[in-house]
């Protein structure tokens, strides 16, 4: 994970060496009514690795948490084709959605805009990688940060991280 020659296009970027896991539905039917479900370890590992290197990153950031409204952009490459059709980035987008708030946000409803991809086989990134990107909007402004972020820059992040040394 790194956040090493940010653009100024975003306020906060991170890239992570895994493919972010699912989030699943909290509850599912039981004989008596709703059961809280066990999380998955894969899930709770996750957020965990994540939550304490954005902690880390931010120990000096007054700016966060915002009370402005905010973009993010999420976007996971995969190396496997069958990894990558069978992943739906909706639940993607709440697992990282969930470790956000709290950091970069007070509420949900401050995220006015919200992009997330995924990307099969890329030759210019080759292992799986997520990158999360987060914006604070200026009234206005919300076009504006989506035509600037995207994937250039993951994969900027990506071969910057793992240059051969």
């Amino acid at each position: 994970m790194s956040q090493k020659n940010k653009p100024s296009s975003v306020d906060f970027d991170i890239g992570v060496d895994a493919v972010i896991p699912s989030t699943q539905e909290a509850f599912r039917e039981g004989f008596d009514g709703a059961v809280r479900r066990a999380e998955k370890q894969d899930l709770v590992s996750f957020r965990d690795i994540l939550g304490v290197e954005l902690d880390r990153q931010l120990k000096n950031a007054s700016q966060f948490p915002s009370t402005k409204e905010l973009f993010v952009f999420i976007v996971q490459y995969f190396v496997a084709e069958k990894e990558y059709a069978r992943r739906d980035i909706d639940n993607m987008a709440k697992t990282v959605l969930d470790v956000l708030k709290g950091r970069f946000y007070h509420d949900d409803s401050q995220v006015k805009v919200l992009l997330v991809g995924k990307k099969g086989v890329d030759n210019r990134v080759t292992q799986n990688f997520a990158y999360i990107a987060i914006k604070e909007l200026s009234a206005g402004k919300e076009m504006e940060v989506m035509k600037v972020a995207g994937v250039e820059r993951a994969v900027t992040l990506f071969q910057q991280t793992h240059k051969k040394v």
